[in-house]
Formats: C-alpha cells, sequence, structure tokens
C-alpha cells in the first residue's frame, strides 16, 4: 500500500482529480492511500475528487478538511494561496504506523510507474526530493556551496523522522523568522531546514515547466536533457504558461492534461481563454517558429 497526500483548494480541486486519475493509471497494480487535504472545499468538490478513485477497488481516497485557524500566522503572497503550507501537516493526516508518504503537487501529471520511489532507502534522511537546476537562491534562500536548492512538488517524507524530530515546528518557525525575505514560502524554509537531511532523486520524478522549454539547462548536456524528458515519471506544470489547462499553453504534456481530465468529473471543462484570436496566435507561435516549449514526440501515451 503506497501512501499519498495532496493538497488543494477550490480553484485546483480540477487539477487534482486529473493528477489522481493520472497517478492510478499510469500504476495499474499498486495499491494506493490518498490523503486530500483540503482548504476550503465545498461538499461537492470532495465527492467529485472521492469519485475519481471509485471504480478502482486499489484505491482509498480520504478528503481532509483543514483547520485554517492552523495556518492564519503564516504569510501569504501574490503568488502563493495559504494551502501550500498543509503539506507540513502531513504527519496528521497518516495513522501512526505510516512510515513513508509520497506528496505531489496537483498540477502535475504521473505519466509512468512510480513503484519504484518506494523504495528508496531514507534511513538517513527526512525527505528525498529533486533538484532545481543551477537554482540562484542566495537572496531568498542562502544555502551551503556544496547543497543544491531543490524543488518541494515532489517529496517523500519519511514520515518517522519527520514526527519524532519535529520538523514542522522547525520549518514553521523558518517561515516566521525569514519572513521578510523567503520568495517561496514553503520550498525556502523546506531547503532553509533539511538542506542537509535530503536526499537528492533522479530529475525525472519532477520534471519541472524548464525542461521542455528551448536553449533551458543545457549545461545539463543534450543526451541528459533527452533522458528526462524520455523518462519522465511525474511531469510538474510549474512556472509562467506551462499551465495546461489554459488553451494559449504550448506545453507538450498539454493533450495528456485533457486525457486524463476527460476521465474525471470535471470532464466538462473548456478552457476561458479558448478564443479565435488565441488560436490564431497559438498557430503563428509554432508555424513562426518563436515557441518557447519544444514539441515532444515521444510523450508517453500519446
Amino acid at each position: 500500500m503506497f501512501n499519498i497526500l495532496m493538497t488543494t483548494n477550490e480553484s485546483y480541486a480540477q487539477h487534482c482529480g486529473v493528477c489522481i486519475t493520472s497517478l492510478v493509471e499510469n500504476n495499474p497494480d499498486s495499491q494506493f492511500n490518498i490523503v486530500i487535504a483540503g482548504l476550503g472545499l465545498s461538499n461537492l468538490t470532495k465527492n467529485k475528487i472521492i469519485e475519481c478513485g471509485s471504480l478502482n477497488d486499489n484505491v482509498k481516497i480520504n478528503v481532509i478538511d483543514f483547520n485554517h485557524d492552523k495556518i492564519k500566522s503564516l504569510p501569504e503572497t501574490s503568488m502563493y494561496t495559504k494551502d501550500i503550507y498543509l503539506r507540513l501537516w502531513v504527519d496528521d493526516f497518516f495513522d501512526l504506523e505510516v512510515e513513508t508518504v509520497l506528496y505531489i503537487d496537483v498540477d502535475a501529471i504521473v505519466v509512468d510507474s512510480i513503484s519504484d520511489l518506494f523504495n528508496q532507502e531514507l534511513e538517513e534522511y527526512v525527505i528525498a526530493a529533486v533538484d532545481i537546476p543551477f537554482a540562484e537562491c542566495e537572496e531568498h534562500c542562502p544555502l551551503p556551496p556544496e547543497f543544491n536548492y531543490f524543488n518541494s512538488g515532489v517529496l517523500l517524507f519519511n514520515l518517522k523522522r519527520w514526527r519524532d524530530e519535529k520538523y514542522r515546528s522547525q520549518i514553521v518557525n523558518y517561515i516566521l523568522d525569514n519572513s521578510k525575505s523567503i520568495e517561496y514560502p514553503d520550498q525556502d524554509a523546506l531547503n532553509g531546514v533539511l538542506f542537509n537531511k535530503r536526499l537528492k532523486l533522479d530529475y525525472t520524478y519532477n520534471v519541472i515547466g524548464p525542461f521542455f522549454r528551448k536553449n533551458t539547462y543545457e549545461k545539463l548536456g543534450k543526451n541528459e536533457i533527452k533522458r528526462i524528458r524520455e523518462q519522465a515519471k511525474i511531469v510538474h506544470f510549474n512556472g509562467v504558461g506551462a499551465k495546461p489547462w489554459f488553451y494559449t499553453s504550448n506545453h507538450p504534456y498539454q493533450k495528456k492534461y485533457f486525457s486524463y481530465l476527460s476521465r474525471t468529473p470535471w470532464q466538462d471543462y473548456r478552457p476561458v481563454d479558448k478564443t479565435f484570436l488565441n488560436f490564431v496566435k497559438k498557430y503563428l507561435r509554432i508555424i513562426l517558429n518563436v515557441e518557447s516549449f519544444v514539441r515532444v514526440s515521444f510523450v508517453k501515451g500519446s
């Protein structure tokens, strides 16, 4: 049984349903205990989320109402709403006997089996996560030079150490103490506290938007970039222009997002920006070769 955590609010619930659907469809032989921690979800939305796993006997979904009072003292930015903090309460969402939990941002889809991820040896680590290549974080989260800055969109928790060593309290205190300098509140705090207690995961477990843009991360080498794109297991739609639910996005996994969406209760969704003018703009970007995203012909399942 694999334990999964996702967190969402009402506006991102549709993407949560897509993420669940992609996870289940690409791991048909795995059993999942999926906890959705919600902030302000309606009963209708909760039922829709649960419906995403209702036809699979290997999937159990539990939607939990999170108490907003627990995070009222934490800062909210123009880019990030307070539900980003819910992952820090991971130990409250699972039974004491649960030792490993995988957190996935809901603006991501799972495009391959991730069973190997749960074979990671975490005894000496608190979490496992994927680097952001060449991240410049000195101003908002200074780290010792030998450590890299990681993305918090996919986190494998060693829940026993997280609980025993009270890391939630340490991270919340870091956020409050550094509220004027941090740029990505939860991510900066997780890095600031756990930089030397983190197992580095392969890029394929959290392939962020820049990996699919032209002339990005070139220092990694063409072969490595090609490997990461071809062997992607979790595709993370982070960054400006990467959100596939906007018609104007040209992210190479946009069609896969809508394919999974068609098998959720949100199947009738239509992008609000799908207009004739945007159709023309999108088409011209491609034929004039000014589109920043690469075209990927080897997308899994396409």
